[in-house]
Order: C-alpha cells, then sequence, then structure tokens
C-alpha cells in the first residue's frame, strides 16, 4: 500500500480560515489543498530507503518510528477507510 497507494493524490476543501503555523500563510475557507499520498510514501524524510520493501516498517515495536500522517494509502479522517481497524 506504501509502494503503490490505491489513490495517489487526494484534495480536501477549507471550511474556514486557517493559518498555517509557524508562518505568516493563511488558507482561505473555499481554498482547496492536495496531499500527494504516492510523494509522501516515497520521501526520504518519511521512509528512510523508500523504494526498498521493508514490512518489519510496520512492526509493532517499529511503528512509533513512522511520523503521523506520513502512511495515508486510505486517506485520513472522515473518508478514512471504512475496513481499516485500529
Amino acid at each position: 500500500m506504501r509502494f503503490y497507494p490505491p489513490v495517489l493524490v487526494t484534495d480536501r476543501n477549507c471550511n474556514m480560515n486557517y493559518k498555517l503555523p509557524g508562518t505568516d500563510f493563511v488558507l482561505e475557507k473555499g481554498d482547496s489543498v492536495s496531499i500527494p499520498i504516492y510523494a509522501i510514501h516515497h520521501d526520504k524524510e518519511f521512509f528512510p530507503d523508500p523504494e526498498k520493501f521493508l514490512p518489519e516498517r510496520y512492526a509493532a515495536e517499529n511503528k512509533n518510528g513512522i511520523k503521523p500522517y506520513a502512511y495515508i494509502p486510505f486517506g485520513l479522517g472522515p473518508r478514512d477507510c471504512i475496513g481499516k481497524f485500529d
């Protein structure tokens, strides 16, 4: 799912103004934001050796090494996978 996520990019629309922390940039209500799932899953910042298949990354003892929201094959929030169990 990390190598080949079912959706490469997803998007969200802002429902209120939001100032990005640490910047002066404000997302305005109604703005669209694209989330590049494929690019995030292949980013060395989030997954060292991103082109290697290392299932042990997701072992219980290693899961805390994955940054929050870096692994999002089904999206997040209310549109997350209905079959996912936490």
